[in-house]
């Protein structure tokens, strides 16, 4: 499993949304506001916010439409499912999706590694060598 730093991560995110001479990538023009679904696309969401200079929407809340099309991004993936849902919940607002890791290796963020998250079927794992020793 990587740890991924505070610092790792906002260079990684503004590498994906930042061009080549520090302005704003000509793929993510047209985005009016970001949101990010559960608490890790809400971090994810806050700093693309920030970057793009659009406002941040709380992950459930109407899309501003009015302002462009609505960034919805994650900090990572693993199967898509998450992302795949978010989209098709805000269609309307033509949103466009991104994910800053897609797993495996397993990566978890420097706000997680006080109390590391599995995912339900590690648990499941971690409980079936328990119990088998």
């Amino acid at each position: 499993m990587q740890v991924i730093t505070e610092s790792a991560f906002n260079e990684r995110i503004r590498d994906m949304l930042l061009g080549i001479d520090d302005g704003i990538a000509t793929a993510w023009l047209s985005v009016g506001s970001v949101t990010g679904p559960g608490r890790s696309g809400a971090v994810a969401a806050v700093y693309a916010s920030h970057i793009l200079r659009v406002p941040f929407i709380p992950y459930g809340s109407k899309a501003p439409t009015h302002l462009g099309r609505l960034m919805i991004i994650d900090t990572a993936m693993e199967s898509g499912a998450t992302i795949r849902k978010a989209v098709r919940r805000y269609k309307d607002a033509n949103p466009v999706s991104l994910v800053c890791y897609h797993e495996p290796p397993r990566v978890m963020f420097w706000y997680e590694s006080g109390k590391p998250q599995r995912y339900r079927h590690e648990n499941d794992n971690a409980d079936s060598q328990a119990n088998a020793a």
